[in-house]
């Protein structure tokens, strides 16, 4: 019956190996190419997710160990202490520095921007900004620790409360949602990808853009006066009352005789 068939569709055996091993390269070219797909977006999936992950554990060691040198001030600990927390944030301070253009790449990454991404300038100008006047913050509260001065009243001064507080709420969403644009997914050309972006965008502009801490300025000074006497200022003079004169005689150029 087979072989009737194939006489009816005058197919010869030769047509169908041909047609057979066409079928068979076909297949294994789609499948190829699939998997390597798939296997470069799981790549691409894990190495985004780690670069988030490596940011979020510099922000937070940073911002810890910054916290645990302000405590140490707040409390009057031991010199010692204080010494070994400034030495261990010093460590965290470096990590952070030279890893930042690592991590701008990886947010750009993360945005899927090739050149530029929106959300670079916030990162810079708002969470690096607030980490930097932490640290101007601390250092010069250990400074005043260790010449025995007053260092609490110099935490008070640079609102390190409010600074720390801050690179918690603006860092825990900024790798929050940088966090949910690396989730994984196998359908391009859907644009969840683009809601969630401008999502994103949004909720760090409120936490990070609006809710800035504004430097604290230092007052200014009163320029000094002279001083003033609650005596009562003497009357002026009435003018005295002057007759009246006859016009003068004009003065002219004319040659005298």
């Amino acid at each position: 019956m087979s072989r009737g068939l194939l006489r009816h569709a005058r197919l010869s055996r030769r047509q169908l190996i041909t047609f057979a091993l066409a079928s068979a390269a076909i297949n294994g070219i789609i499948t190829a190419s699939v998997g390597a797909w798939l296997a470069q977006t799981y790549s691409a999936y894990q190495s985004r997710r780690q670069a988030i992950e490596t940011i979020a554990n510099l922000v937070y060691e940073r911002r810890t160990r910054a916290g645990m040198v302000a405590s140490a001030i707040r409390r009057n600990a031991d010199i010692e202490e204080v010494r070994h927390r400034k030495q261990t944030y010093d460590e965290a301070y470096v990590d952070w520095n030279k890893n930042v253009m690592l991590n701008l790449f990886a947010i750009r990454e993360a945005a899927g921007d090739l050149k530029f991404s929106a959300l670079e300038p916030i990162f810079e100008d708002h969470l690096i900004a607030a980490m930097a006047d932490v640290d101007r913050c601390i250092t010069k509260a250990y400074d005043a620790r260790i010449a025995n001065q007053d260092a609490k009243a110099v935490l008070e001064t640079c609102r390190m409360a409010e600074l720390h507080q801050y690179v918690l709420d603006c860092g825990a969403t900024f790798t929050n949602e940088l966090y949910k644009l690396t989730r994984l997914t196998f359908i391009p050309f859907s644009g969840e990808f683009a809601e969630t972006k401008a999502l994103a965008e949004t909720r760090i502009r409120d936490a990070c853009v609006k809710g800035t801490v504004p430097t604290a300025s230092p007052p200014q000074p009163t320029p000094a006066g002279p001083p003033v006497s609650s005596a009562p200022a003497p009357e002026a003079p009435q003018p005295t009352p002057v007759a009246a004169q006859p016009p003068a005689v004009p003065v002219t150029d004319a040659p005298t005789k």
